[in-house]
């Protein structure tokens, strides 16, 4: 009697790879539900701050009694004259003394003065989606502010920074304040993401949908569970005071030197053998560093091939992050796989442009020479109003 094999009906293979199939998928069901579950329970974690209706908020810096706002304004100046110590202290000597010498030059005033360009017409809500990002450094002035919006009719996002040292009104002493001393919110009436928005939707005429606060301090953090970022630069550069310290090149940076790249400050380059500081360093020049940091993180979004590195990252952020109320896991995840493989190019970034101010007490400060619709208006013509 000869070998052979013996074959199994059609029927019964068929069979028996749909149920392999089914094994499988179910299997892959339960990992993909885990994965999610981890991620979902990570970004639970993160930090949520009060971010309430802006309507509301407004109607109620509206009761604040005239004695009650006397009160706020002691407590601003305080907070502005160590504002002014902490900056000098931060700033190099030489900054300052050109600062001085600069000041005939500034325009100077009393704070009374009404300022044009400060506001914005109202823009329908429906317009964008906005998203407030702001980071801080410790304390509660905002050191970073960038306004994102997303239209609604699907065209290209747009993208602005603005200066902490933008001269606007502030609804709670109801005078003129750096924006960035809107993150202190007012107390009894408004918090600190509510105020800020509330400045920034005045000045721009776009009511802020999100909110978002990154401690820098733990920014480091989630560069790292990022894998760092790439940092290109003609030479070697270097910062005694943010401790910046990259090669000629481009280099895979750790958290630690992104850090000290969006804030160096006093940025020097070697160039033929010698240490020269980059001329025309500014706060500007930091926003723009400050965005095209961002778009890297945004960039390395493409790494996401699971909810199990979602879940990672979400866990990096969970001590670095604040997120308002209404922010949901669904707008994460959203948000997420929308800017998957957006760059720097596919986002139209907004200029706004300002003058040199002295304050009546002595501050440093910049003043709107155009209103911020004017300048929306020509990267998104439907805006102009």
């Amino acid at each position: 009697m000869g070998l052979y094999r013996r074959t199994r009906p059609a029927s019964e293979v068929s069979t028996r790879f749909r149920r392999l199939a089914v094994l499988f998928g179910a299997s892959g069901f339960v990992l993909l539900a885990i994965s999610g579950w981890s991620a979902w329970r990570a970004y639970e974690d993160i930090e949520r701050v009060t971010f309430g209706d802006a309507v509301e908020a407004a109607e109620n810096l509206a009761t604040i009694s005239a004695a009650e706002v006397e009160q706020l304004r002691a407590a601003e100046d305080a907070a502005e004259q160590a504002a002014r110590i902490a900056e000098q202290l931060e700033l190099e000597q030489d900054v300052l003394a050109e600062l001085e010498r600069r000041r005939d030059q500034f325009d100077l005033g009393p704070d009374a003065v009404e300022f044009p360009f400060v506001s914005s017409p109202d823009l329908p809500d429906d317009m964008f989606t906005s998203y407030l990002l702001v980071g801080v450094e410790g304390g509660v002035r905002a050191d970073a502010i960038i306004l994102v919006l997303m239209p609604q009719d699907g065209s290209t996002p747009l993208m602005v920074s603005l200066p902490r040292d933008l001269y606007l009104p502030n609804p709670c002493t109801q005078r003129y304040t750096r924006i960035n001393a809107g993150l202190g919110g007012c107390k009894g009436y408004a918090s600190g993401p509510e105020l800020l928005s509330l400045m920034v939707g005045d000045y721009t005429g776009i009511h802020v949908d999100h909110f978002a606060r990154v401690d820098f301090n733990g920014f480091e953090k989630v560069v790292d569970a990022l894998g760092g970022v790439e940092i290109c630069v003609d030479y070697a550069v270097r910062d005694a005071k943010s401790f910046l310290d990259l090669p000629a090149g481009c280099s895979r940076a750790d958290g630690f030197q992104a850090l000290a790249w969006v804030r160096s400050r006093r940025t020097q380059e070697l160039v033929d053998g010698a240490w020269r500081t980059i001329p025309g360093v500014s706060d500007f020049t930091r926003q723009r560093k400050q965005q095209d940091m961002l778009f890297k993180i945004v960039g390395k979004l493409n790494s996401f091939a699971s909810f199990a590195s979602f879940s990672e990252v979400a866990r990096s952020l969970s001590d670095t992050v604040a997120l308002d109320e209404r922010f949901s896991f669904g707008d994460a995840v959203s948000l997420a796989w929308n800017w998957r493989g957006v760059r720097s190019t596919d986002v139209l970034r907004i200029n706004i442009t300002t003058r040199d101010y002295v304050t009546k007490g002595g501050a440093y400060v910049l003043l709107p020479t155009a209103s911020f619709n004017e300048r929306l208006a020509l990267y998104y013509p439907t805006a102009a109003r």
